[in-house]
């Protein structure tokens, strides 16, 4: 019974370090990014400098998370290609983004800014300051706003 309980720990505990060991996380130097992540960082976000540098290996997928001083944080994939952008003291720039959205946003919403950026299948959707979600097509037309109930 004794020696059953043994190798019942000693499995568990070998399954759960298999788990831990498939997801890794290392800390890299900035020009260790993909060009095209370094390039967006440095187009984007002149002012700023890059504070840390995430790479994330998941299921045999590199992901790279950078964060900026001013608190700004950005995903990109493996081939650098940002994914989500996010920050909560600064408002993002929309340069990157195309300019009829960029154009419909100033209309719709010109005292707002955008906190946070994800880049979706066949688009993107955009967190405002007042809580609202906007939502356009690849292309920059809009789409959708969902704004937060705040009673739920």
């Amino acid at each position: 019974m004794k020696q059953l309980r043994i190798a019942t720990i000693c499995i568990a505990l070998l399954a759960t370090f298999g788990l831990y060991s498939c997801d890794d996380e290392k800390s890299i130097s900035f020009d260790k990014l993909p060009q095209a992540a370094q390039q967006f960082v440095l187009q984007n976000f002149p002012t700023t400098s890059v504070v840390r540098v995430i790479r994330e290996k998941d299921d045999g997928r590199k992901d790279y998370e950078v964060t900026l001083n001013n608190g700004t944080q950005i995903d990109f994939d493996e081939s650098g290609a940002w994914t989500h952008l996010e920050s909560h003291f600064n408002p993002l720039p929309l340069t990157f983004l195309p300019q009829a959205l960029q154009t419909d946003l100033a209309q719709r919403y010109p005292t707002n800014t955008i906190h946070e950026i994800d880049l979706q299948l066949g688009g993107y959707e955009l967190d405002l300051n007042d809580g609202r979600t906007v939502y356009y097509t690849s292309a920059g037309a809009f789409v959708r706003e969902e704004t937060p109930n705040i009673y739920s």
